[in-house]
């Protein structure tokens, strides 16, 4: 039989947002409990081993100005950061052709380039029209949310070039194709995300930085605070509310508590029973919620032997595969790491991944250091070690950082987040600046603890 506990809050999911909105608990003198299914804490952060001593990150890992909450975290647990490899020139190869490039901006032909800047202008203009707390209640919300935002840049972009470009940045932050995303919420990111330059660019934007011994340490160092509160192992099945408080159930314990916290994405929130049942609308977002199918590829050398030729690793391409490659290097550059995203960058734009390569390993090492020769040289092709970090078949979490489809954002505006009675919601998803962002998770958490220290909505 299950143990049995009472406490203030329970908070479900022991990921940064999950773990971040624990603290802020006990820091206002709330006891907490920490249910968290999987045997490790960190959610879609991890550390993968490389060396003795080196780790590479196997989820999200950068952070960036503009990410104020994360940033003040990471002062708080005592954690460093360092910046991106960036020195040096970088690639952008099409069509066969390598051109090597100094700055941010790949040297897309003129005609491109224009495409690209009026893409941007349009862009941001109507993001400004968004609406950050209520992005249903824009001017133009029901048209931009019946369409994606891919099919808006197959009908306004006159370039395929600026087109594959826009495809290309928004497939790796959102971690899904454009034409799974409304044309809404994209808008909203672009808003609450500070610009596309910022989303997309690494100086100066959301590629910035990393955590010195990986992003995971966000999640290891606060579950070090707060010590026996986190129970791991532990899937919870049920919520119970009554007019007294809350019930969770969970395989190792039940706890019993005033509120909740569920700091998980929408669609692995479906998995658990609730009782009385969900709001239609909170139900059907949790039903409809698209989780992106992104994975990682690293090809490791004993040393960034690109850097000796002056490049930076960095580079955008039409490769089969490798169509951003950036170096994940350490901080001190003594084993060399470059990364590609795999999953989502060719589709919806009549290209097809080559044969076997979503489901082989073999294949996908084998293609992947096959893009990486035609970029950087013979070097590339002998690496001394091969990662990957596949999301789509965790056991307790279904897949990336992900989005709502058309349509949802309008017709169930602000469910996601929307108390439940005692249930408040957290991560990523939820929150409305840096959204999908390690900032964002910090928000979402600090956001749903206000809720419950105000006795927030719905109660």
């Amino acid at each position: 039989m299950n143990g049995f506990r009472s406490t203030d809050v329970v908070v479900i999911g022991a990921g940064i947002s999950g773990l971040t909105a624990a603290r802020r608990l006990a820091q206002a003198g709330r006891s907490v409990v920490v249910l968290e299914a999987g045997d490790r804490v960190g959610g879609r952060t991890m550390n993968l081993d490389v060396a003795d001593g080196v780790v590479t990150e196997g989820g999200g890992q950068w952070v960036g100005p503009g990410q104020d909450r994360v940033l003040a975290l990471l002062g708080e647990l005592g954690l460093r950061t360092f910046e991106t490899y960036v020195d040096g020139k970088s690639i952008y190869h099409r069509r066969g052709r390598s051109k090597r490039y100094d700055g941010t901006i790949p040297p897309l032909s003129p005609l491109a380039l224009a495409d690209f800047a009026q893409l941007q202008l349009r862009l941001e203009r109507m993001a400004r029209t968004v609406p950050l707390d209520a992005p249903w209640t824009a001017r133009r919300a029901r048209t931009w949310d019946a369409t994606t935002f891919g099919h808006w840049l197959d009908a306004n972009a006159m370039t395929a070039e600026a087109r594959e470009m826009f495809a290309i940045g928004f497939s790796v932050t959102n971690s899904e194709d454009p034409h799974s995303t409304s044309l809404l919420v994209q808008l909203a990111r672009i808003r609450g995300s500070g610009g596309i330059d910022h989303i997309v660019n690494v100086t100066g934007g959301a590629q910035e930085s990393r955590v010195v011994g990986g992003t995971v340490r966000i999640a290891e160092r606060l579950a070090e605070e707060l010590g026996e509160a986190v129970l791991l192992d532990s899937p919870v099945f049920e919520i119970a509310q009554d007019a007294d408080g809350v019930t969770v159930r969970s395989a190792r314990r039940d706890v019993r508590a005033d509120r909740v916290i569920v700091a998980m994405s929408p669609a692995d929130a479906a998995r658990i029973r609730v009782a009385p049942g969900l709001p239609a609308g909170r139900a059907m977002v949790q039903r409809r919620w698209s989780s992106g199918v992104e994975s990682k590829l690293f090809a490791v050398y004993e040393r960034p032997f690109w850097r000796e030729e002056g490049l930076s690793g960095q580079a955008v391409t039409d490769l089969p595969v490798a169509r951003y490659v950036v170096d994940n290097s350490p901080p001190d550059g003594g084993v060399g790491i470059l990364l590609t995203f795999l999953g989502t960058a060719h589709a919806g734009f009549g290209e097809r991944w080559p044969d076997g390569i979503l489901d082989d390993p073999a294949a996908r090492r084998s293609a992947f250091l096959a893009d990486l020769t035609v970029l950087f040289g013979e070097r590339a092709a002998n690496p001394v070690a091969y990662l990957e970090k596949d999301w789509t078949h965790e056991a307790w979490i279904s897949g990336c950082v992900g989005s709502r489809p058309p349509g949802s954002l309008t017709q169930y505006t602000d469910a996601d987040r929307r108390p439940v009675g005692r249930i408040h919601w957290a991560g990523t998803e939820t929150a409305t600046v840096n959204q999908g962002y390690l900032d964002g998770a910090v928000r979402a958490a600090e956001r749903a603890v206000d809720e419950v220290l105000n006795r927030g909505a719905g109660s």
